[in-house]
């Protein structure tokens, strides 16, 4: 998993090697893991292999599903996104050192039952539609549902039992992703297992070839120059002299 060492290497190889397979050998894989880290390869893996990734994350009282964008060579703008597409940082190890409740997600009763009866409509939606995995996402539950008999094909539901609201949102691919930019997945191609031991176990690769790590240093750039031009204003303020 992303932010974990590799402790023994010729398992991991063979783990990896499965999953690989796997992977390869199904038009669909599902990501129902209870942590981010642990969805990171089978989503970088399902976006290079143009397969169809399904993906369900749950919270106390809030879920969402959603299925990831597959790769648009011709129309790169199109692609939706993955579940790691609004991060700004890489997936790193969140349950070392942490307490039971802490690594495990407590939910409401229905949680879980629920996300999962969406997905699969959502899933089977998107089976049913012509343009299979790449159908389009409407921007809203409004939208026109066009020729498709089941209706609209959604990015990804966020369902909310505190109110029970479900929100239908669409989002697109970001170029800096760390699982499923065009950078990341080209590198896997090109490189395999030596690409995910080199992620694995060198700090920072994966930020730096995915491009977050420049977009973090524009960002930090960015406050200190409003810090400075703060200090700069009530150095300014200060050699005003009060009128009489």
């Amino acid at each position: 998993m992303a932010g974990h060492l590799i402790l023994d290497e010729a398992a991991v190889k063979k783990d990896y090697d499965t999953l690989a397979r796997l992977v390869g050998e199904h038009d669909a894989i599902f990501l129902l893991m209870d942590t981010r880290e642990s969805r990171w390869l089978p989503t970088l893996m399902g976006k290079a292999g143009g397969k169809i990734v399904m993906n369900a994350a749950l919270g106390f009282d809030s879920f969402v599903v959603m299925r990831h964008g597959m790769e648009h060579p011709a129309k790169p703008h199109e692609e939706l996104g993955c579940y790691f597409c609004s991060d700004v940082v890489a997936p790193a190890d969140s349950v070392t050192d942490r307490t039971l409740d802490q690594q495990c997600t407590v939910t409401r009763p229905g949680v879980a039952a629920i996300a999962s009866a969406l997905l699969v409509e959502i899933f089977v939606s998107l089976l049913q539609h012509p343009l299979g995995g790449s159908a389009p996402a409407p921007l809203s539950a409004a939208e026109d549902r066009g020729d498709h008999p089941l209706g609209i094909v959604p990015h990804q539901i966020r369902g909310y039992l505190s109110n029970f609201q479900n929100l239908v949102i669409k989002g697109s691919s970001y170029h800096c992703c760390s699982a499923c930019s065009q950078r990341i997945t080209g590198a896997y191609k090109s490189d395999g297992w030596q690409f995910l031991k080199r992620a694995l176990t060198e700090t920072g690769y994966v930020e730096e070839l995915s491009g977050l790590a420049e977009v973090q240093r524009a960002a930090e750039q960015a406050l200190a120059e409003i810090e400075i031009s703060d200090d700069s204003d009530m150095m300014n303020d200060d050699d005003i002299e009060p009128e009489i």
